[in-house]
């Protein structure tokens, strides 16, 4: 009968033992996450390239997104990867993807991006103008020690939800492929459907 009370803490501590080495060896491991989930996009309300204004919340849970901030200095025309969207819209569109793209552009220079790239661009570029830029602050676009913009990709499932760490949007890892991807009328196998 002795050996039989003994199984009970040596089970105890093989199984504390092999908790405790599953932990340590994820947070040694560069790279791992164990926090990304999903959660819902923020909502916001900017003006588009037509000065109207847009409510992102009328594409949420209607559609798949792809939701692009880029480089509104530099403009629209010069941004690879919403050039590639506008080329293969027809493709990303038959996909049930929304496309929209976010900078500090005016909706002027929207608009001269589109007629210096030799047409408009047919979704909105939505203009995050307001000095203290809360979209971007939104969705993590700000490097917080620098205060300089940047810019990524994010997917936006058809129930309106987006990859988070601890409650902040994380863009796509890789917006190339991800574009690549959208551009061949596919979503990206990573991301939920």
């Amino acid at each position: 009968m002795r050996p039989r009370i003994l199984v009970l803490p040596i089970a105890a501590i093989v199984i504390g033992g092999l908790v405790f080495w599953r932990l340590t060896r994820e947070e040694r491991s560069p790279g791992v996450s164990r926090a990304v989930a999903l959660q819902m996009a923020p909502r916001f309300e900017l003006y588009d390239q037509s000065s109207r204004l847009v409510k992102f919340e009328r594409y949420l849970g209607r559609t798949r997104m792809a939701v692009l901030f880029y480089d509104g200095e530099a403009g629209a025309d010069q941004d690879a990867l919403l050039c590639s969207l506008r080329d293969h819209h027809d493709a990303v569109e038959k996909a049930g993807v929304q496309v929209v793209g976010i900078s500090t552009a005016t909706p002027y220079a929207n608009r001269t991006a589109g007629e210096r790239s030799g047409g408009e661009f047919p979704f909105p570029l939505l203009s995050d103008v307001d000095l203290a830029r809360p979209v971007h602050r939104l969705w993590g676009m700000i490097d917080p020690q620098t205060d300089q913009l940047r810019s990524g990709l994010f997917l936006v499932d058809r129930g309106g939800r987006v990859t988070a760490q601890a409650g902040q949007p994380i863009p796509v890892p890789d917006p190339v492929t991800a574009v690549e991807a959208l551009a061949q009328g596919r979503w990206p196998g990573a991301i939920p459907e």
